[in-house]
């Protein structure tokens, strides 16, 4: 039989220690140490948890904010709120503190530029976002604002916010302007424009601006000259869409004008009939290879009906005032000497007068003078008529 012990027997048999072998003959056996006590389990209530769980979240929610908007929305918001009140007051310099621009000049950058009849309707955040550049961020920011005649206009600010500074970044947009003459006059402020290039470009504040005011009589605009500003949206009072480009109202020629123009362009033709060499007039007698024609000794041309004419406003590249274009031709008389195959007779020639290559320039001071402008072509007598 096999010498194993029963499984009987395994709990009264003595383990033996190899290690204590190398032990101290004399030393006892450490005493066993005590069993720890079962850890304990705490449970929460399942409201304790969904309480700390909303803690939680709020609170990287509101680093997540800290991060998207150092400053809050109200900084923004207050920054434009101030430059938009400054500007209403007239605080040129108190406005431009709130802009990437403080020491901003231009034309109409001076107090007596601004008219104060508008009102702040609105301001307010609308869009926060870090920049491309670390520790920046842009906040944009709706304002509207409102005229003396109910009129309003709209323009989103970005706001940058850098290093402890909030700036509005966009408030001063400058805008190509058009003039129809050689200055532009902004409520009263006149400044000259190259009439080389025919384009100037101003910056204006928030505000109310009307164009040539002091406009002489014998002119008016085509349309409203009085606009409302904000950013670079422009809008003329009582229209409903505001446009980005800044419309400049172009003149046209009054009634009183037009009586002006025509006993200008009489005087003018009076003095051709008696000087017809100038390069201004149009009196002329055609080439003809069958025929010579010259006045008779001592003759002028005589006008026995002056041309019908309307004043139309020329490009603003030349800045050379109203073309005249005849609507129906007047009629000059002289007595002549024509001469064919070598026989020579007298006569009276007509021929038609026509404006047309002249234009009227109508000055600030009310005047009006006839001119005809460089590198055109004026229309002379193209064909002679003889007349009993």
């Amino acid at each position: 039989m096999s010498g194993a012990a029963s499984p009987d027997r395994w709990g009264d048999e003595h383990s033996i220690d190899l290690g204590a072998v190398d032990a101290p003959p004399d030393e006892a056996a450490p005493a066993p140490l005590p069993a720890e006590p079962p850890k304990r389990r705490f449970r929460f209530p399942n409201a304790a948890m969904a309480f700390a769980a909303v803690l939680l979240l709020l609170a990287a929610g509101a680093v997540a904010v800290a991060k998207w908007a150092p400053f809050g929305e109200h900084d923004a918001e207050s920054v434009v709120t101030g430059f938009l009140e400054a500007a209403q007051a007239g605080d040129i310099e108190g406005a431009l503190a709130f802009t990437d621009q403080p020491h901003a000049t231009g034309d109409f950058l001076v107090d007596e530029a601004l008219d104060t009849r508008w009102s702040i309707v609105e301001v307010g955040q609308v869009a926060s976002a870090p920049s491309a550049r670390e520790g920046r961020y842009v906040s944009q920011v709706y304002a509207e604002i409102e005229a003396f005649d109910g009129t309003r206009v709209g323009f989103r600010y970005f706001v940058g916010i850098e290093d402890g500074e909030v700036r509005i970044e966009n408030a001063l947009s400058g805008s190509e302007a058009y003039p129809a003459f050689d200055h532009l006059d902004v409520n009263g402020v006149t400044v000259p424009v190259d009439e080389a290039m025919g384009i100037t470009n101003i910056v204006l504040l928030p505000g109310i601006y009307e164009f040539y005011p002091e406009l002489p009589s014998t002119m008016e605009l085509e349309t409203e000259g009085v606009l409302l500003t904000l950013g670079n949206r422009f809008i003329p009072l009582g229209a409903e869409y505001a446009d980005e480009w800044l419309p400049i109202p172009w003149p046209t020629v009054s009634p009183e004008g037009e009586a002006l123009i025509e006993e200008a362009l009489r005087a003018h033709l009076d003095r051709c009939a008696i000087d017809p060499d100038p390069v201004d007039c149009p009196f002329a007698f055609p080439d003809d290879a069958s025929r010579t024609v010259a006045p008779a000794p001592g003759a002028v041309w005589e006008i026995t009906a002056y041309p019908e004419v309307r004043a139309q406003w020329w490009g603003y590249e030349l800045l050379q005032g109203f073309i005249l274009v005849t609507t129906v031709p007047g009629e000059a008389r002289i007595p002549v000497v024509v001469t064919e195959d070598g026989t020579p007779r007298d006569a009276v020639a007509s021929c038609p007068v026509w404006a047309d290559g002249l234009y009227a320039d109508l000055d600030f001071a009310g005047g009006a003078a006839i001119h005809r402008p460089d590198g055109t072509t004026l229309e002379r007598c193209s064909s002679l008529v003889e007349v009993d």
